[in-house]
């Protein structure tokens, strides 16, 4: 045999949280949104080999605009080796059998864990910054999120009276476990979800929203849009019986932004924050 089943199941090195090649890779891929938002103001774009397809498309990337000009490429293992990589950056949601052909072609590949918290976003930047040789510039991007963040704690009394949920068409929310209840935390508002016992994901049913009540509803939209509520709470027979919806208080958030999972994320809390204190008290 070429291999004992011992060496066969031994874990790659780049496996390791903390591991990082001996050499800076040259040819990097950004399978994620979120390596390529990190690597695009940590990196020479001359090292990068491509970015996820994705990454171009404004409907999702908050970075659509930057990476033209860079080779895009899908999520399958032969687009991925196709560009001739030596460092393949993936998140969590990467296939499993993509992952199994990239270590059988011996490319390293790191998997990013999918955050739920402003802390886990940091360990990842880390974790980026560390196996591209860049653990200085990484490093100074947490701290620009610390400190956009502290400063945001400042004003957070102004608005902590607000219980604040996200909902979509299919009454899907985000409660605790999530990023968009870090945001909602590092707003200093209340997550009606997180104090309702919901976990990281629920859908829910009318009767209980209506019985929470909550003072505003964050959806994903376009803000410039904000004065006109999403065709599917209009046509919801319970959703135009929310106070929160009788007054206007549903924010459109750029899906975009909405979904990011990179230090930019902060904007995010940012126009929460902002949007809640132009409404003034729920």
């Amino acid at each position: 045999m070429a291999c004992s089943l011992a060496a066969c199941a031994r874990p790659a090195p780049w496996a390791a949280v903390d591991w990082r090649p001996a050499n800076a890779p040259q040819r990097i891929v950004a399978a994620s949104l979120l390596a390529t938002e990190v690597l695009l103001e940590i990196l020479p774009r001359e090292r990068l080999a491509g970015v996820h397809v994705l990454a171009a498309d404004p409907r999702f990337s908050l970075v659509a605009g930057d990476v033209q000009g860079l080779p895009l490429v899908g999520a399958d293992a032969e687009q991925l080796l196709a560009v001739r990589p030596d460092l393949v950056l993936c998140d969590a949601y990467t296939r499993p059998e993509t992952l199994a052909l990239l270590s059988s072609a011996a490319v390293p590949v790191v998997v990013t864990a999918d955050p739920a918290s402003f802390d886990d976003i940091a360990a990842n930047v880390q974790r980026i910054g560390r196996v591209v040789h860049r653990e200085a510039e990484a490093a100074a991007m947490v701290l620009r999120m610390h400190e956009r963040l502290r400063a945001l704690a400042a004003d957070a009394p102004a608005v902590a009276a607000w219980r604040v949920m996200n909902l979509d068409g299919g009454l899907h929310t985000y409660g605790r476990g999530s990023l968009f209840a870090a945001v909602v935390a590092a707003a200093g508002a209340r997550s009606e979800a997180v104090e309702r016992g919901v976990g990281p994901f629920r859908k829910l049913d009318a009767e209980a929203l209506l019985g929470w009540q909550p003072d505003a509803i964050v959806v994903n939209g376009d803000p410039q849009d904000g004065a006109n509520l999403p065709i599917w709470i209009g046509q919801h027979p319970a959703l135009p019986l929310l106070r929160c919806v009788e007054r206007r208080r549903v924010l459109p958030v750029h899906g975009a932004l909405f979904n990011t999972t990179s230090p930019r994320l902060v904007a995010a809390v940012e126009f929460l924050q902002q949007s809640l204190r132009r409404w003034g008290q729920p």
